[in-house]
């Protein structure tokens, strides 16, 4: 086989979907904490969070006196995980959850 074939084969294992790195869509349990410049989740039963990407406005109670949101809830998404590294606000998070829908919120408390 020649180089050309090996490069354009390696080439379409890492783009194709469903191919080693991608995570499966998951149900996540676990604490989501937001203010006005951070936003994270952390897993029950965990203590290093997850930076996320999506919609979680659901999650949020308004903020108070002009300020903007503030507070924790507890919820279950469905979501993709990204391999681990260091995401969010200065890198404090292990791994990245997109969430993709936010199937429960409970315990939603204004700090």
């Amino acid at each position: 086989m020649s180089r050309m074939s090996l490069m354009l084969l390696a080439t379409l294992l890492f783009a194709a979907p469903g191919v080693a790195g991608e995570s499966p869509v998951s149900t996540y349990e676990g604490v989501y904490f937001y203010n006005f410049e951070n936003a994270h989740f952390t897993l029950k039963g965990e203590t290093k969070c997850w930076a996320l990407k999506g919609d979680m406005s659901s999650a949020e109670l308004p903020g108070k006196n002009g300020a903007a949101p503030w507070g924790t809830a507890t919820v279950v998404v469905r979501g993709v995980l990204s391999e681990p590294g260091r995401f969010g606000n200065l890198g404090a998070c292990v791994r990245l959850l997109t969430v993709l829908e936010v199937l429960e919120v409970r315990e939603r408390t204004q700090r």
